[in-house]
């Protein structure tokens, strides 16, 4: 199948984290316009101690006007390797240092109008440094047994659709009885 072309592209917006352009599209006969968001995607890291305690962080979040338990994640600098930044916001946000990262997945955030892909990493073999957020970031990192984290997103406490990922596809790779969890019928 061939892919449509792009006729035309006007950017609408340039900010710090993302672009907007409005494109032009022609698939077969059929033209179209479709608003687009880039961004140079974002790494995800799930962090898990040898306990099986995991580290999140809670952070205001304007767009959802709430505190969100997530998994730390941030943006990727222009041509930054994914694992290059997972390693990095590791240490930014939480002060750790991974002796082991394992990539999990990758995905698109939302693919009907934004271009951003999300690479997820598990975090294990961990050290502590020094932590050194952003200036604009105020975090709590909350650290719980990851089955306790698993039973927080069917209770509605988790909310943060790359943090459920991330937990859902670390638990079986370090060893938690995620499977044991008593999910209540939604």
């Amino acid at each position: 199948m061939e892919l449509p072309k792009i006729i035309s592209s006007q950017k609408v917006f340039d900010g710090r984290v993302f672009n907007v352009t409005v494109d032009t599209v022609q698939e077969g006969e059929l033209r179209y316009q479709r608003e687009v968001v880039h961004h140079h995607g974002s790494a995800v890291i799930l962090p898990v101690f040898d306990d099986g305690t995991a580290a999140l962080v809670r952070q205001y979040r304007h767009p959802a006007v709430r505190y969100l338990l997530e998994a730390p994640a941030g943006s990727l600098d222009e041509g930054e390797r994914p694992e290059d930044g997972a390693a990095r916001e590791l240490q930014e946000e939480l002060g750790l240092v991974a002796g082991r990262m394992e990539k999990l997945s990758e995905f698109f955030v939302s693919p009907g109008f934004c271009e951003e892909k999300m690479w997820v990493f598990l975090a294990t073999e961990l050290t502590e440094g020094k932590q050194n957020p952003e200036e604009d970031e105020v975090l709590e990192v909350v650290r719980l047994p990851l089955v306790e984290a698993l039973e927080m997103i069917t209770s509605g406490e988790i909310q943060d659709a790359k943090t459920i990922i991330a937990l859902m596809l670390a638990a079986p790779r370090v060893g938690s009885p995620f499977l044991e969890v008593d999910y209540p019928a939604v």
